[in-house]
């Protein structure tokens, strides 16, 4: 695995949080992960993210990934960003394994991900939840994202200034 060193000691902790590349196991894993569920529910965003290029979440190319593996190594929760525009970074596969869910873990990759994307330049994150995404947008609202239309729309867009 090619998991890169956070740049400062404190921008990931505790240690459990790693900042990934697309190419590493767990971001694979991951990925795998959120698919599988998408695919399940029946959401589209599996399907945006068959056609994206996974690069686009790397943090050259102004992306981040950050994932935690749980106690028995499998993947446990993650998430990323990706350019939306040049203020702008879109929140991307924020997912937690089913069983680990309502502990904080979603916030805590949150919570990381916000200073990351501060790091690289944006000034704000933004986020859609989707049908069936009723977590997410729970988490989202509880972590300061202000909804960006009415809360009974499918899609349901969401925005925070770093």
């Amino acid at each position: 695995m090619r998991t890169l060193l956070a740049p400062s000691p404190a921008l990931i902790e505790p240690p459990d949080l790693l900042l990934l590349e697309s190419a590493d196991a767990l971001a694979v894993e991951l990925a795998a992960c959120f698919l599988a569920e998408e695919s399940a529910r029946g959401g589209g965003a599996a399907a945006r993210y068959l056609e994206s290029d996974p690069r686009e979440y790397e943090t050259w190319l102004g992306g981040g990934l950050i994932g935690v593996r749980g106690a028995d190594g499998s993947p446990a929760a993650g998430g990323g960003f990706r350019r939306y525009d040049t203020t702008t970074a879109e929140l991307v596969q924020l997912w937690t394994r089913p069983e680990l869910r309502r502990t904080g873990l979603a916030r805590r990759v949150l919570g990381q991900l916000e200073p990351l994307a501060r790091r690289a330049g944006y000034r704000r994150l933004y986020a859609v939840a989707e049908p069936g995404q009723d977590a997410l947008r729970r988490t989202l609202a509880a972590c300061g994202y202000e909804p960006l239309g009415i809360a009974e729309w499918e899609y349901l867009g969401f925005v925070k200034a770093l």
